[in-house]
């Protein structure tokens, strides 16, 4: 009886341990200005703090982001609304539960003359959201040049090979830095394509833990807002984000970070593009794709 309550008593130890553990997310992300929250977040111990441990991979290319994604080695991870809809087409459930603030731009070598944009060689990947910002908000018409890795779409923009080029950030402040120039930006309409998206079946099984996520990405936000860069931003170079080199160049828009959700109307947009390039499988709807999270707060 004795050796019975023992093992018992040790199992609920053992139980309680466990359950005092954070749960995990991997989350993956491309360097972008706003995958800063996650390294910080990270770094500064909130997410844990929420209940839940981050475990962050940062990408070079969508297409490694995407292989992983579907390889079952992500939870969650930031992409753009047309990559949900095209995993949920392939039979990937991942749910949009959040938008990013992250702009893309359209932008010109230093040569070009903006007046004069007629027949101009644009840099771009076919198919995607990127050739979508270039067919809704590029008023000329223009050469399409397929240059899908977003580096070599910049060396080719800077050295003159194009004259434009459709980039995100960070890639929008180094070239303007190198001399480029701003045609038109996402963020001028209100348009920010890029998304969180969380596997179905890991958010059905895992509420909780999206919802501390996400009560540990907003107190991220608000430390980051309410503290200097200069405390915070080696948690860029540490979680691969930026270089020592570079990291005092960042401008991060903290003042517009939130938690918010990704628009009916963007959505709507980007299926109706993607409708009439004969891109959709099936019909789809924004109910489809979008997963409301209510946090406590």
């Amino acid at each position: 009886m004795k050796k019975y309550v023992m093992s018992l008593i040790v199992i609920m130890l053992l139980v309680t341990s466990c359950s005092n553990e954070p749960s995990k997310i991997k989350l993956g992300t491309m360097p972008t200005y706003s995958a800063a929250i996650y390294a910080v977040g990270i770094e500064q111990g909130f997410f844990e703090e929420a209940g839940v441990e981050v475990e962050l991979t940062v990408f070079r290319s969508a297409r490694d982001r995407d292989g992983a994604a579907t390889a079952g080695q992500l939870d969650g991870f930031m992409t753009d609304i047309m990559g949900a809809v095209q995993l949920n087409q392939s039979g990937f459930p991942f749910m949009i539960t959040s938008r990013e603030y992250d702009d893309f731009a359209i932008m010109a070598n230093g040569s070009v003359d903006l007046s004069d944009l007629g027949q101009a060689k644009l840099g771009l990947s076919e198919n995607t959201v990127i050739e979508y910002i270039a067919d809704t908000y590029l008023e000329v018409e223009a050469v399409k040049v397929p240059v899908v890795a977003v580096p070599d779409r910049m060396g080719a923009l800077l050295n003159e090979e194009l004259d434009l080029g459709i980039f995100p950030q960070p890639f929008v402040g180094i070239i303007m830095g190198k001399g480029g120039q701003i045609v038109f930006s996402t963020a001028s309409d209100d348009f920010h394509p890029v998304v969180l998206v969380f596997d179905q079946t890991y958010m059905e099984d895992h509420l909780e833990s999206v919802q501390a996520f996400y009560q540990g990405y907003m107190k991220t936000i608000a430390y980051m807002q309410s503290t200097d860069y200069d405390e915070y931003k080696m948690a860029l170079v540490t979680h691969g984000l930026a270089t020592e080199e570079n990291v005092d160049f960042y401008r991060l828009p903290v003042d517009l970070y939130g938690f918010n959700q990704v628009q009916d109307d963007d959505v709507e947009s980007v299926l109706t593009w993607m409708s009439d390039k004969e891109l959709l499988k099936e019909v789809v709807t924004y109910d489809q794709l979008v997963n409301m999270i209510e946090i406590n707060p």
